[in-house]
């Protein structure tokens, strides 16, 4: 084989240099959407993104594996309106769009938002609007993804509960932790808003509040040693408490 001329073999370095920086800046993707209460307001909101690559493993934000990366939690978290009253404000200067910056990996993304109170650390706050969901949105998506927030139904909106007593081996039990997701179809249009939830858990009994009536729910209970179980189907409709007793 004929060695090219100096010249010439610097610019094919140069190219496979090029080549080689190329993919770098095709290593992420940016992904946008809308966020409001259901009543059109502005929210002081949490939001944690779930990510997920083609062969439906969690990834971190920079892509690597979540069992090599050692990730616990969220792959990406973004805090909205930190000053924005739990009650929800105008939209007029207030954030009601968000973007995020994703590995080009990512092939699909679940996304938990949280209502939350003012302040620079704030806290969950359910005193006008429940908890959203997005699940296994595909990645890249061809539309904002719009997010609302349910409003309760103490505050005139449509929500549910579901509640029970719970027990480990036929004894009232403390739960360690009780969550519920929604079954329905992911969807982008405000209605109806997919719910999720992290119950509160006494002494034999449980509650799971402010979830998004008129639809069917899993709920996922965890005793104390660790013991799980998982229920499906379970109906929730407006302004009432469908009961479900967990036996572990």
């Amino acid at each position: 084989m004929r060695r090219l001329p100096a010249a010439l073999a610097s610019l094919a370095l140069l190219g496979g240099l090029v080549a080689l920086a190329a993919p770098a800046q095709a290593a992420t993707r940016v992904v946008s959407g809308t966020i409001y209460g259901s009543d059109g307001r502005a929210v002081d909101a949490f939001l944690g993104f779930d990510l997920k690559d083609s062969s439906n493993r969690t990834i971190d934000k920079n892509g690597c594996l979540a069992t090599k990366c050692g990730l616990h939690g969220y792959g990406i978290t973004l805090r909205l309106n930190g000053s924005v009253p739990a009650t929800g404000a105008s939209p007029s200067g207030h954030a009601v769009t968000w973007s995020i910056t994703v590995p080009a990996t990512t092939a699909h993304a679940f996304i938990e938002i949280y209502p939350f109170s003012p302040g620079t650390y704030g806290h969950t706050d359910e005193s006008r609007y429940g908890h959203a969901y997005r699940r296994n949105i595909p990645i890249p998506y061809p539309a904002r993804i719009n997010i609302r927030l349910p409003l309760i139904c103490s505050q005139g909106g449509t929500t549910g509960a579901i509640s029970g007593r719970a027990t480990l081996g036929g004894a009232a039990t403390t739960l360690k932790r009780v969550a519920t997701w929604s079954l329905g179809a992911d969807n982008n249009s405000p209605s109806p808003i997919l719910g999720w939830n992290v119950g509160t858990a006494g002494s034999g009994t449980y509650t799971l509040p402010n979830l998004p009536a008129g639809q069917k729910y899993q709920v996922l209970a965890t005793a104390s040693n660790g013991v799980m179980k998982r229920y499906y189907d379970v109906q929730v409709n407006s302004c009432r408490t469908t009961t479900l007793n967990v036996a572990l």
